[in-house]
């Protein structure tokens, strides 16, 4: 397929969430994908605290050849086993019921994922992991600058067999950041595939999985001005081309 129909949940409606989901779009079109959309009330009028269909869901990851899973507010901690701190942020349980059961399936499935910041945080809860529900106590760099969000604000060491080293041609590089959480305890399957200089993970991969790629910064503020971060939407475009191709 020329122009394969990657998934995304939607990020929101109002004007600031689709600020943010633009950025998604473009870097994935630009990259030679068709974006498809994904809402609860498209399928099944998905509720808080309520699954998906299992006909809703086949129908979706029949559709799309692979999944965007994007950025947004944190994880419902009860989750992955915990109970909310002070410090974590008020979650959207209606994205929680909506994402997790989806991500689930296009894992069964061995579809191509693709996970930004909350997504690859989503990923790991997923696969059985937990989450800091606060990095502040112990981070040593800067790990939220919103405003500079297009430029780096601190590096990252990458795991040099890693695919994301493959991908951007190096073992270290810098990246933005806008996360106040991180990964914890690794799920199921996944290893740390790059980290920052405080030791949190920046990026996961799955062990024998055609193309599972998490980052904890957001290369879609990036990709205008950072050419290698364009990479990673290539490649995972790629790797869903290849997943429709006979």
């Amino acid at each position: 397929m020329l122009y394969p129909v990657v998934g995304v949940p939607l990020v929101g409606t109002d004007l600031y969430s689709r600020y943010m989901q633009y950025k998604y779009i473009r870097c994935l079109e630009r990259a030679g994908a068709k974006v498809q959309l994904l809402a609860p009330d498209r399928m099944g009028g998905v509720g808080a605290g309520e699954a998906l269909g299992a006909e809703s869901l086949e129908s979706v990851i029949e559709l799309c050849a692979g999944f965007l899973f994007p950025g947004g507010p944190d994880i419902w901690p009860a989750l992955y086993g915990q109970e909310a701190l002070p410090e974590c942020g008020k979650p959207d349980r209606i994205r929680d019921a909506f994402e997790l059961p989806l991500l689930r399936a296009a894992l069964e499935a061995k579809k191509p994922l693709f996970c930004v910041c909350r997504g690859m945080q989503l990923l790991n809860v997923a696969l059985g992991g937990t989450l800091l529900q606060d990095i502040k106590p112990k981070q040593e760099c800067e790990h939220w600058d919103f405003w500079h969000r297009a430029t780096a604000t601190h590096a990252v060491e990458l795991d040099p067999d890693s695919l994301l080293s493959h991908l951007l041609g190096t073992s270290s590089t810098t990246v933005n950041s806008i996360h106040h959480q991180a990964v914890d305890d690794l799920g199921k399957g996944l290893w740390v595939a790059a980290d920052s200089p405080d030791g949190f993970p920046e990026a996961l991969e799955l062990e024998e999985y055609p193309f599972c790629l998490g980052v904890q910064w957001h290369p879609e503020h990036m990709a205008a001005k950072t050419p290698a971060q364009r990479r990673l939407f290539e490649a995972f475009v790629k790797a869903c081309r290849e997943q429709e191709t006979p």
